[in-house]
């Protein structure tokens, strides 16, 4: 199928092949070679990743002014983020066009997603705690079991370095928004120790466009929380080290009913873990890691109070061995499930069967270079205690042509696993859910051509993701009745050019549901995924001044996806959005910040009747010292 471009994107992605060859122009020095965990659960440059990455570090974090971690996922290429409504309200990530359940979560490498639909809260999570945020485009099932089929994003929490140091943050902004967070954190060669608390509140707007009654008034959204972790490193090549970090609040939303009720949400995330990291031999580092997360959730709705709780249970032993070629990985994980009860209107359970289930798997891995050969395997065996066992793997090599030329091709499986919800759930009236569910099923191959010189990078993607047996709901329970397919190109260039500091991406995504209901009639795209976005950053240095200009653009789409013949569909009109933001140093510590959000007053929707802001400011204070 030809990509074909709307109107309003037009302007944005005319602009890359003018850029890609601009950038052959300038000449500059090296860039840093960021270190990537992810994409092989081993540290390595990502000049040699065999894969579709993209890495934001603190500092990107900080100078993109945005409140929220779904603000800094939606301006990612491949990445498109829906909202019912302001902040702290559900939240859907689709990345590559997949479900939001199909992105596998992970906090500091221990699982997070949760039974809900709408899968794991990153929308509660704290930007002050984050040290860098990795995301993995495409499935990664072999290296992290089920939920990988449309990629990985592993949120990396900040830690005590060696000194003594302290940093901060207060700001406030449009609809009364008040943020702030401090932390403290040092430590020698031998300990090491981070603790700071974070506190974020707003008056938000309301949820729904066109509000009524109740509806019209603002959704106010809390959140406030701390973190702690402590390292010990006894010899080198050892550490022991232990983490917690925990945030509550309260989320005002408008829910689909007349409007005479005031719906919110009380929600509490935690998340702690223990680990041991040692150099067995010279050649052997193993890594032993025991954590928990913790998602509960209390809904007030005028329905009644519905109560809901998951809590993973993760423990893995990690082996890397450097070979006289390239390095192995040999791990053993278990993973354990705990679904709390979730009320109807008379307070009773709707879980009638155990919901607690655990997975126990086994991966090997080898990663090498030679020459200008290299390659990656992996192969993974997961076995369930509810639907059995399920193998995957994936093949992955690439080529060196020349200093600055490099392909890459690969060849994966990814499989999502049914949640408690839907194999347990008893909603009464005989809607049940379906312990005979079987995996969600994915077949990806890509390929990726990258240019890099000095510090500017050129790089293209292409994918072609199948998916099987999607599960969807049925007459009265879950069924496995669906099957997709998410295909798509990823362009982007980042580079330099003095003081100017340029980022360009595009996205063409063809999520076709290929699925056809009884009467063989077939289905429009998958929902709420637009089929174009682009984004252009411009920033630039004069002194103590960094300021810049971000531009994005996104196409037209469904709300869900209608049946080709259906008499009514509701369709999202494509937007643009310009931000800007400024940053004054006004000494090596301390730094002014300020933001103008949808300069152009913009009225769009990312879920058909839900508000999204317009014009919003926020100016804060930043205390960083050490950079």
């Amino acid at each position: 199928m030809t990509p074909r471009l709307k109107p309003h994107l037009k302007p944005i992605a005319a602009l890359l092949p003018l850029l890609f060859v601009v950038s052959s122009l300038y000449a500059a020095e090296d860039r840093s070679d960021a270190i990537v965990v992810t994409a092989t659960r081993q540290p390595m440059r990502a000049s040699e990743i065999l894969a579709d990455v993209t890495v934001i570090d603190r500092e990107e974090i900080e100078k993109s002014g945005q409140e929220t971690l779904p603000e800094i996922l939606a301006r990612q290429p491949g990445v498109q983020v829906s909202n019912n409504g302001g902040p702290g309200t559900t939240t859907a990530i689709y990345l590559r066009g997949a479900n939001p359940t199909q992105t596998k979560i992970l906090l500091d490498g221990i699982p997070a997603n949760s039974v809900s639909l709408s899968g794991f809260p990153l929308q509660h999570l704290a930007l002050a705690d984050v040290e860098r945020i990795e995301i993995l485009r495409g499935p990664a099932s072999s290296l992290y079991g089920a939920d990988a089929i449309g990629g990985v994003i592993n949120v990396i929490t900040r830690r005590g370095q060696p000194g003594l140091r302290a940093d901060g943050f207060a700001g406030y902004g449009s609809h009364n928004t008040r943020q702030a967070n401090a932390g403290v954190s040092g430590g020698n060669e031998q300990w090491r120790f981070r603790v700071e608390a974070n506190s974020y509140e707003t008056d938000g707007f309301s949820s729904r466009r066109h509000a009524s009654n109740k509806d019209a008034d603002d959704d106010a959204y809390r959140n406030a929380g701390g973190a702690a972790s402590l390292s010990f490193l006894p010899a080198k090549g050892h550490e022991i080290g232990l983490s917690y970090r925990k945030n509550k609040g309260l989320s005002h939303y408008d829910g689909s009913t007349s409007g005479n009720y005031d719906e919110r949400t009380r929600f509490e995330n935690e998340t702690w873990q223990i680990f041991s990291k040692n150099r067995i031999l010279e050649n052997w580092q193993s890594t032993v890691r025991y954590g928990e997360v913790e998602d509960k959730s209390e809904d007030n709705a005028s329905y009644g109070i519905s109560k809901f709780q998951t809590r993973n249970r993760h423990t893995s032993w990690q082996n890397d061995i450097a070979l006289p070629l390239g390095k192995a990985l040999l791990a053993v994980e278990r993973l354990k499930q705990e679904v709390g009860p979730r009320h109807d209107n008379a307070g009773a359970a709707t879980y009638t069967d155990s919901p607690d289930s655990h997975n126990t798997s086994w991966l090997l891995g080898w990663t090498a270079h030679l020459n200008k050969h290299s390659w990656q395997i992996n192969a993974r065996r997961d076995k369930h205690s509810v639907f059995g066992s399920k193998s995957t793997y994936g093949l992955s090599y690439g080529y060196q042509f020349t200093d600055e030329w490099r392909a890459h091709a690969s060849y994966g499986t990814a499989f999502k696993a049914p949640t408690a919800y839907q194999l347990f759930t008893d909603m009464g009236w005989g809607y049940h859910g379906n312990p005979d569910l079987k995996p969600e099923e994915a077949k990806n191959a890509e390929m990726g051509l990258t240019w890099e010189r000095g510090a500017h990078l050129v790089s293209a993607t292409y994918y072609r993701n199948k998916v099987k047996n999607l599960i969807d709901w049925q007459v009265n329970t879950y069924e496995n009745v669906n099957k997709a397919l998410l295909e798509g190109v990823t362009l982007s260039y980042a580079g330099q050019f003095g003081a100017w500091n340029l980022r360009t991406t595009y996205d063409w995504l063809n999520a076709e549901n290929q699925s056809k209901d009884a009467n063989g009639i077939g289905y429009e795209r998958l929902g709420r995924r637009a089929r174009n976005k682009a984004s252009v950053a411009l920033m630039h240095t004069r002194g103590a001044l960094e300021s810049g200009v971000e531009v994005i653009g996104v196409g037209r789409r469904y709300d869900t996806s209608y049946l080709k013949t259906a008499a009514s569909k509701e369709e999202l009109g494509g937007y643009t959005l310009t931000n800007l933001t400024a940053r004054y140093a006004l000494n090596r510590e301390l730094s002014l910040e300020a933001r103008l959000n949808n300069v152009f007053d913009k009225k769009y929707e990312t879920a058909r009747n839900y508000g999204t802001d317009g014009f919003n400011a926020f100016v804060g204070l930043r205390y960083s010292p050490g950079k």
